[in-house]
């Protein structure tokens, strides 16, 4: 499973570097180093809505706030 965390402006601004200390934290801990590729990307266009993450090229909007839901939902509820 492919997830990009958009590192832009906008989106650093939002809180980036905290969604990917997060997701970086659950992926360890739940031990999906193997299946799931955390990586970082620039703009997607999407900036109004939050930070922006895709996963597997599905676009989705998470703040701090809500990447653990994020996490369970998008990534665990597909593996």
């Amino acid at each position: 499973m492919k997830v990009k965390i958009c590192i832009g402006s906008a989106c650093h601004l939002k809180g980036s570097r905290e969604i990917i200390q997060k997701l970086q934290q659950l992926v360890a801990e739940n031990h999906l180093e193997s299946k799931v590729d955390l990586n970082g990307a620039f703009c997607t266009g999407n900036c109004v809505n939050g930070v922006c993450i895709t996963v597997d090229g599905e676009l989705y909007s998470v703040s701090p706030e809500t990447t653990e839901e994020f996490f369970k939902k998008e990534i665990m509820g597909r593996l």
